[in-house]
């Protein structure tokens, strides 16, 4: 099993605040953005859309980075690998499957080594996969114990996210396993900084893994040329910060269109990553029903 490198954050205690500014052209202001978020905060994740929808009425939010091409292949890539994973590894493994950008993230849980590789090497067979990072934990008997409370932890860094200035919540994808927060994305390296800062210092999260797609601000600015729009930012208490991990070997500028300017990677005080290369299969596995 790989040993990720951790960044271990403070644990003062103190509790970190966010700069914030009142929503243009909204009737929510900052106090009664706060009181939503909080109360989003103490949901499930069905909550998410109700105060996502009503931040949308004031402020537009930021677009997708990914074309709508990406997009489409991404759920594709998701809805196959979920259910031949599903259907192939029932009651032998619990799989989370989440695809930004055609890297795929595997998190749950697997009852031995030989079924996690076999998994991971499937997944690696997939035309359309770019990047595997394979987090799925060796137990006994795979459960579900933790998953209402990890929903609700997911539910709570994408609110703070959401709601945190300089940070495109709508291209970082969120996801959390047994309390760990993984961040993907497409983003520069202030942008991955300032997410995982929002994100260490949620109250619940014990630690935060890091995988985004790092861009140069040439490259961000060409992405969003099509956007006029910010997100709201939000005031409020927030929990002793987390330790945060970066996924070594899948961090790194992506590929860009034909004469984008590259991206770059790292940042001062913070783990990254160097660039991916997309992976293939080593065992000749049936890659099942792929996307163009």
């Amino acid at each position: 099993m790989t040993h990720l490198p951790t960044t271990q954050a403070p644990r003062n205690g103190a509790a970190a605040r966010h700069p914030s500014r009142p929503l243009a052209g909204s009737g929510l202001g900052r106090a009664g953005l706060a009181a939503a978020a909080m109360v989003c905060a103490t949901q499930l994740a069905g909550c998410f859309p109700v105060i996502a929808g009503a931040m949308g009425t004031g402020v537009a939010m930021a677009t997708d980075r990914r074309p709508a091409a990406t997009q489409t292949v991404d759920r594709g890539l998701q809805l196959e690998a979920e259910s031949t994973i599903n259907s192939r590894y029932s009651g032998q493994a619990r799989v989370n499957v989440t695809v930004f950008n055609r890297k795929v993230l595997l998190t749950g849980e697997a009852r031995n080594d030989s079924v996690k590789q076999q998994i991971e090497q499937y997944v690696r067979g997939l035309q359309n996969a770019r990047v595997v990072i394979n987090e799925l934990e060796v137990v006994n008997s795979p459960g579900f114990m933790t998953q209402s409370q990890d929903a609700y932890l997911t539910s709570k860094v994408k609110t703070l996210l959401m709601t945190a200035e300089g940070v495109p919540s709508n291209s970082i994808k969120v996801t959390t396993e047994k309390s760990v927060v993984y961040l993907l994305g497409v983003v520069t390296s202030a942008e991955g900084d300032r997410a995982t800062d929002v994100a260490r210092n949620a109250s619940g999260v014990t630690k935060v893994v890091k995988a985004f797609d790092y861009v140069n601000d040439t490259e961000r600015a060409r992405l969003d040329a099509a956007s006029t729009s910010e997100n709201p930012s939000f005031d409020g208490s927030v929990g002793t910060p987390a330790p945060v991990q970066s996924v070594p070997g899948v961090g790194g500028p992506i590929d860009a269109p034909a004469g984008a300017a590259p991206g770059t990677a790292g940042s001062a005080g913070a783990t990254t990553a160097p660039v991916a290369a997309p992976v293939t299969s080593p065992v000749a596995l049936p890659p099942g029903r792929n996307l163009p």
